[in-house]
């Protein structure tokens, strides 16, 4: 992942700022102007408080008049900081609701991406900086915009006081200036640093939350506990977390060096300043009450100086974030299916061909699948079998759209499957994966999702009693209604492997795609009641093109064509009867397995 920045810090405000239109908030563009009379003349008041109370003193003035004075400058001081907090409430609340908007976005984007690059090391890291971006209040996205907003105070604030002092005393003016031009040259070279150090923090993140994230998860409790990894994955996770905190104290300690160069030069900048007051004062060109004013105007010009550099730097820091994260949402490359032809009518069959279909990970060299070729007809059942690791489930990502080829092209009915928009492209597929998901929802929503009304929950229930539940169900007593997992429910219940394999099953059922597709789908039922399932599955598929996918070969029979894989891709392809009369490796894997199978040994 490249640190170099790719936007100037003028372009990112800029289009930070756009953004407040295009959210609809444009009434904070009056809120910045506001904020900035309010919040950039107060420190300017202060100083003349001191003056006007001496000089009143030394010319013998009535305490009430002094008092009148101070109470004037005190009213408006106070109205200027009710201004500048209330301003400073109502932006804070929208620059949240900026972030926790983006974070929607950001949210959306990853659920969309190409499944392929969510196991690329690379892309997870970019995917934690662009989200660790919107992580926080200070830093980041939100950062800058607090750090826009705090600088246009400042900037005036540092007009008014380089006007007060310039007109006295140009040298004070000119210290000052040059002592904040050079911390703030300072600041921005270790802003460079913890920017060039922000991958080394995205990666020590990403590892140390792997081991933080396993430790609270509930799906390894049983074999944390039966194997006794308690003590490893500490190890492990105070390992990692010491070499994130390692990376952290580098930064830390180029901080630190800053920070007392920062001191030095404000020991010196406001020597020199109070040294040309004091002379002043003696040559008498200017009275008492003008010293505590220039002293105080040089402090408070000295500590606005110093603000404008650190939040400059902090600026620089959060744009430079702030620009990975555009960079990263702006980036169409891990999105193939970008056309906008509609899904085909679920009342149209699928016929698929790949065509030379090559595929490998992302930074990988070996090849899953090289110049593969076959087509699966419309309303064909295709069982596809073969030994672990041959490719299968990544042959059902392919068909998906959930991978894209490394090389060659797939078609449906007869389109390339990048003219379909990805979402509708997703409609025609009833898919169980390997992999089975039971959401922290009720057992009827894990099935018809976020469909809802009297059509949806019948057809829902149909699904589960046809793939065998209904007399687990109807013992619960919310029945379909039964929140499933304990995350959220403590009274959900949990189901076993099988039955949750089952829930999945219902799952695509109810989706009715074009095409079922079903990835060893029975992978936690024992061989008869995968058969069974098989059977039932296949009077539910009716016409549609199917494809199932096992090591085992209890779905074969069921089938118009098997398609044997191997690591070299299709070894054997043909009807059950074809397969077997070649006595190939087929033959042998079905012998093997048949005794297995009740009336096909």
């Amino acid at each position: 992942m490249a640190t170099k920045k790719k936007h100037s810090m003028f372009k990112i405000i800029f289009r930070q700022l756009a953004l407040i239109k295009k959210r609809k908030k444009s009434y904070l563009y009056f809120v910045l102007f506001v904020n900035m009379i309010a919040a950039g003349l107060l420190p300017v008041l202060a100083p003349f408080i001191p003056r006007i109370v001496i000089d009143n003193m030394v010319a013998g003035s009535d305490f009430g008049e002094i008092f009148q004075n101070i109470i004037l400058i005190t009213a408006l001081s106070l109205i200027l900081a009710i201004i500048a907090v209330v301003c400073d409430r109502i932006k804070f609340a929208q620059f949240i609701g900026l972030r926790i908007e983006e974070f929607f976005d950001l949210n959306e984007r990853f659920l969309q991406i190409n499944y392929e690059h969510l196991e690329d090391p690379s892309f997870q890291d970019r995917y934690q900086t662009a989200n660790s971006t919107l992580n926080t209040n200070t830093t980041g996205f939100e950062g800058a915009y607090h750090n826009i907003f705090a600088l246009l105070p400042l900037f005036f604030s540092t007009i008014l006081l380089s006007v007060l002092i310039g007109i006295f005393q140009p040298l004070i003016f000119l210290a000052c200036i040059i002592g904040g031009i050079i911390t703030t040259f300072v600041n921005r070279e270790i802003s460079k640093y913890v920017f060039k150090r922000k991958d080394d923090v995205a990666r020590a993140a990403r590892k140390r939350n792997y081991f933080y994230q396993t430790c609270y998860d509930f799906a390894y409790g049983k074999e944390v506990r039966v194997y006794r990894l308690e003590e490893k994955l500490a190890q492990d996770y105070k390992r990692r977390s010491y070499n994130y905190i390692t990376v952290l104290k580098q930064i830390a300690n180029r901080r630190f060096a800053v920070g007392l160069f920062e001191l030095f030069m404000l020991l010196l900048q406001d020597g020199l300043a109070y040294f040309f007051v004091i002379k002043a004062y003696f040559e008498n060109s200017i009275s008492l009450g003008d010293v505590s004013l220039y002293i105080s105007a040089i402090i408070v010009l000295s500590t606005t100086l110093r603000s404008i550099s650190a939040t400059l730097t902090e600026l620089n820091t959060a744009t430079r974030l702030t620009d990975d994260y555009y960079d990263y949402m702006d980036d169409e490359s891990y999105f193939t299916l970008k056309g906008e032809r509609k899904a085909i009518p679920a009342s149209e069959t699928l016929e698929i061909e790949f065509k030379e279909v090559s595929f490998k990970y992302p930074r990988t060299e070996k090849y899953i699948f090289k110049d593969l070729n076959f087509k699966i007809n419309k309303g064909e059942k295709l069982a596809i079998v073969g030994i672990n690791g041959a490719g299968k489930s990544t042959l059902v990502k392919l068909i998906t759209g959930l991978f894209t080829p490394t090389a060659g092209e797939i078609y449906v009915n007869g389109v390339n499957i990048k003219e379909f928009s990805e979402i509708e492209y997703r409609k025609m597929f009833s898919v169980v994966f390997q992999e089975v998901n039971i959401y922290a929802a009720s057992i009827l929503k894990n099935v018809i999702g976020t469909d809802s009304g009297e059509e949806a929950r019948k057809r829902g229930i149909e699904c589960l009693e046809l793939v065998g539940l209904k007399e687990n169900i109807e013992g619960l007593e919310k029945k379909y209604d039964t929140e499933m997992l304990k995350v959220v429910d403590e009274k959900g219940t949990e189901f076993s492997g099988g039955e949750n394999q089952k829930i999945a099953i219902a799952r695509a059922l109810y989706k009715n795609g074009n095409m079922v597709i079903l990835d060893e789908p029975t992978a936690s039922l024992d061989a008869l009641a995968e058969g069974e399932i098989y059977q039932s599955f296949d009077k539910l598929v009716e016409n549609k093109t199917a494809v199932y996918i096992s090591h085992r070969l209890s779905s074969t029979k069921f089938c118009d064509k098997i398609a044997l894989f191997t690591e070299d891709g299709i070894k054997e392809y043909g009807t059950h009867e074809e397969l077997m009369a070649q006595r190939g490796e087929y033959y042998r894997m079905f012998m093997t397995q048949g005794k297995y199978y009740q009336g096909e040994a």
